[in-house]
């Protein structure tokens, strides 16, 4: 599989990976995991700051990650799709068998 790669996607990949080295990161993505969420409700679950969370939103949804939904004056936060909660549960999975 991997001969199909260029340098250019292990760069992107690598950059994809990065995103879940981050434990800021990584208790967003696990908040997102139950359900959307707006910024505060981010905060209020994770005790982190507005702007700390929002920082984080932004380099999440840059890595495609994470999708955000408008409704009103609120952003709605979730998981970009199946393929990243699998990912986390996985990685979740194997650092409990470990």
């Amino acid at each position: 599989m991997h001969a199909k790669f260029t340098e250019e996607n292990f760069i992107e990949l690598a950059d994809f990976f990065s995103a879940f080295s981050d434990t800021s990161r990584l208790k967003i993505l696990f908040e997102l995991l139950e359900s959307e969420k707006t910024v505060s409700e981010i905060c209020e679950k994770t005790g982190f700051s507005q702007s700390a969370v929002s920082h984080q939103l932004s380099k999440l949804r840059i890595l495609k990650l994470i999708k955000a939904r408008k409704q009103g004056k609120f952003a709605y936060y979730s998981l970009d799709d199946e393929h990243i909660e699998h990912i986390v549960k996985t990685a979740v999975e194997h650092f409990e068998e470990l």
